[in-house]
C-alpha cells in the first residue's frame, strides 16, 4: 500500500513513499485496490487532482469491500489529500471523519496523519476550532513521525495568528526548530512573519514571507508559495511599498491562476491591477489583462 506523504494547506507534496518490502508477510495484495491507488498517485504526480480523487474513491471502496482497516486508513488519507488539492476541503473532512469512525468502531489505530489532514481541511474551510482541536489530537497522540508533529504545530500557529493570539503563536514558533528541510522551514518562517505582523513590524514580516515563498518553491509547494507571496504583498503594503506590493500580488495571483485556483487568483490580480494603476506600473496592469484572457480561453484544470 502506498500512502502519500503530507505537506500542508493549502500547500501538499505529492511524491509517493515506499510500501512493504519483499520480506513482508500477510495476506496477498488486492490487485484492484493497488491499481486504483497507484493510478491516483500517478494522477496527483501529473497535477490531475480530480482524476486522483476518482481513482482513490475506487480504491477506498475496495478497501471497505475487503474489510481492511489498514487500507481504509491509508487510502482515506490519500483521498483526503487529493480532495484538498482539488479544492474540496469539505469533502476531505467528510472522508477523514468517515474513516476515523470506522477505525474507532473496530478499535483499530487511527493514523495521526489522517487526523492531521482533517485539521488542515478544517483550517482551509475556515473552521478554526475544528482545526485547532484536530491538531491538538495529533500532538497528544504520541505520533512518532516528527514531520506530522511539526505540521500540527504549524496549524496551531496559523489558528493562533488568525485569532491574534500572540502567546499561542509564540508557543507554536518555539516548537518549530530551524531545519534544512525546505517545506518545514517555510512553515516556521510563515509563522514568524505572522508574528511580526501582529507586532506591527511589517518590514521583518515582508522579509520572512519572501523567505518562506522561496522555500515553498524549492519544496514544489506552489499553493503555499502563492499564499506566502500574498502575505508578503500585504506586508509590503503596510510598509508603504505599494509598487512592491503590486508585483507580489501579481506573482501570487498568476501562480494561483495557473494552478487552476481562480477563486484565490481573482482578488489577488485585482489588487495587483489597482496598485499597478496607482503606482504607474503599466506592465503589471497589462500582465493582469493578459492573464484574464488566458484564463478565459483555457478549460478548468481537472
Amino acid at each position: 500500500m502506498i500512502r502519500q506523504p503530507l505537506s500542508l494547506l493549502s500547500m501538499l507534496a505529492l511524491a509517493a513513499c515506499g510500501g512493504g518490502t519483499p520480506a513482508d508477510t500477510g495476506p496477498p495484495p488486492d490487485v484492484k485496490l493497488d491499481q486504483a491507488n497507484r493510478a491516483g498517485t500517478q494522477a496527483l504526480s501529473m497535477d490531475l487532482p480530480s482524476l486522483a480523487v476518482r481513482q482513490y474513491k475506487v480504491a477506498l471502496s475496495r478497501a471497505y469491500e475487503r474489510d481492511d482497516a489498514g487500507a481504509i486508513g491509508d487510502v482515506a488519507y490519500n483521498l483526503a489529500l487529493a480532495q484538498m488539492k482539488a479544492g474540496d476541503p469539505k469533502g476531505a473532512i467528510a472522508t477523514t471523519r468517515e474513516a476515523r469512525g470506522e477505525l474507532v468502531r473496530r478499535r483499530a489505530p487511527v493514523p495521526p496523519e489522517l487526523i492531521l489532514v482533517q485539521a488542515a481541511a478544517a483550517y482551509r474551510s475556515g473552521d478554526l476550532g475544528g482545526a485547532a482541536s484536530a491538531a491538538q489530537e495529533v500532538l497528544e497522540s504520541g505520533a512518532k513521525d516528527q514531520d506530522a508533529v511539526r505540521r500540527a504545530w504549524f496549524i496551531r500557529g496559523l489558528v493562533a495568528a488568525d485569532r491574534s493570539d500572540a502567546a499561542g503563536l509564540t508557543q507554536a514558533i518555539a516548537a518549530l526548530s530551524p531545519t534544512k528541510q525546505a517545506d518545514l522551514e517555510a512553515d516556521r518562517q510563515e509563522l514568524q512573519g505572522r508574528a511580526a505582523l501582529l507586532a506591527n513590524d511589517s518590514a521583518a514580516a515582508l522579509s520572512l514571507f519572501e523567505q518562506s515563498a522561496s522555500n515553498r518553491q524549492q519544496a514544489l509547494d506552489y499553493r503555499g508559495m502563492a499564499r506566502a507571496l500574498s502575505l508578503a504583498g500585504d506586508a509590503a503594503l503596510r510598509s508603504g511599498r505599494a509598487a512592491d506590493a503590486a508585483d507580489l500580488f501579481l506573482r501570487a495571483g498568476r501562480s494561483a491562476l495557473l494552478q487552476g485556483d481562480t477563486a484565490t487568483a481573482t482578488p489577488l490580480l485585482k489588487r495587483a491591477e489597482d496598485l499597478g494603476k496607482q503606482t504607474g506600473q503599466t506592465g503589471i496592469v497589462e500582465e493582469v489583462a493578459r492573464l484574464r484572457k488566458v484564463a478565459a480561453a483555457q478549460p478548468t484544470r481537472t
